[in-house]
């Protein structure tokens, strides 16, 4: 009898704690009531992990952030197919629908492209003075720096728009500045002077391998210098230096600074054969240049100042001929 009684209660024990148990949280996330799972990581191109990447489940309405090294987890999602958004911030965002199931923790690794960085835009006018035709020339010169995550060799092309002007340029690459620069001669616009492109907003792009594009955009042209620079001596071709020689020109005050910079140029044959003395002088109130005849060729030579005020632009003055002896 006494046995019974405990056979009794020990049965009802356990069909207690059968009952507790169904009542429980469920935390194993592939218990089945818990829905799908799905672990990885999001990296670089170069398979470096991508800290602070958001991985979002679409139909779920969950997300999470990737840690240092890009790995994720994402548990008790729908068992279905479902819609994946990775993002991060300087890359391309990337989606995919991944079945998940019971019972099972599903992984993925995606490899987010960066997108291009286009920095130190630069744009600038400049006038070159000629002795024929006297009309000077105009052009633009643009300039930027280009870098992408996964490396500078994704660059594929960096270009400028003037949406204003409808002025679309690429841009080339130099090796010896290492960025992007294009020069635009005003005489292959159709503009009607110069000006017209003050004050237009100016856009650089860069485009990487993958296609994926990044745009800057920067200030426009500041101004024109329209004066040209004037030397006063040696001028034209009837001065003859022999000795240590100092080179003159008006002061150039248009209520702007500026600095100059100075060329002397070989003349051979009638045509230029080389720089032989280029200086700088940062000062608005230098008109004058000191130099050594040691330094110039015998022979014919030319020689140009030009003003540069802060923005870059500058105003060259026309070429003047000079003979050394």
């Amino acid at each position: 009898m006494v046995r019974t009684t405990i056979l009794r209660l020990a049965g009802s024990v356990l069909v207690a704690m059968m009952a507790a148990s169904c009542d429980a949280p469920h935390d194993n996330p592939l218990d089945p009531q818990n829905g799908g799972a799905l672990v990885g990581r999001v990296l670089t191109r170069r398979a470096t992990g991508i800290a602070g990447a958001t991985v979002f489940a679409v139909s779920a309405g969950r997300s999470c952030a990737t840690d240092s090294s890009g790995g994720f987890e994402l548990l008790g999602l729908p068992v279905d197919d479902v819609a994946f958004h990775f993002s991060a911030r300087g890359y391309a965002p990337e989606s995919a629908v991944i079945a998940l199931a019971r019972e099972r923790i599903d992984t993925t690794t995606r490899y987010l492209n960066g997108l291009p960085v286009v920095t130190g835009c630069r744009v600038s006018s400049h006038v070159v003075g000629q002795s024929w035709p006297p009309e000077p020339l105009y052009f633009f010169r643009f300039a930027a720096e280009a870098d992408d995550p996964d490396g500078a060799v994704d660059i594929d092309s960096v270009w400028l728009d003037i949406p204003a002007v409808g002025l679309h340029h690429r841009l080339t690459f130099s090796p010896e500045s290492l960025d992007y620069r294009g020069t635009v001669w005003l005489s292959s616009l159709p503009l009607p002077s110069p000006e017209t492109l003050v004050g237009r907003p100016v856009a650089f792009r860069a485009q990487d391998r993958e296609f994926a594009v990044s745009e800057t955009a920067t200030s426009s042209v500041h101004r024109i210098i329209y004066d040209l620079p004037e030397p006063t001596f040696p001028l034209g071709g009837v001065d003859t230096v022999a000795q240590d020689t100092t080179f003159y020109w008006r002061r150039f005050d248009q209520g702007y600074r500026v600095g100059y910079r100075c060329e002397i140029v070989r003349i051979v044959g009638g045509g230029p054969a080389g720089v032989v003395l280029a200086a700088t002088m940062p000062g608005p109130l230098d008109t004058s240049l000191a130099v050594s005849r040691a330094l110039l060729p015998p022979g014919d030579c030319y020689w140009t100042v030009e003003a540069i005020d802060g923005y870059g632009n500058s105003s060259r003055s026309a070429e003047e001929r000079f003979h050394v002896r």
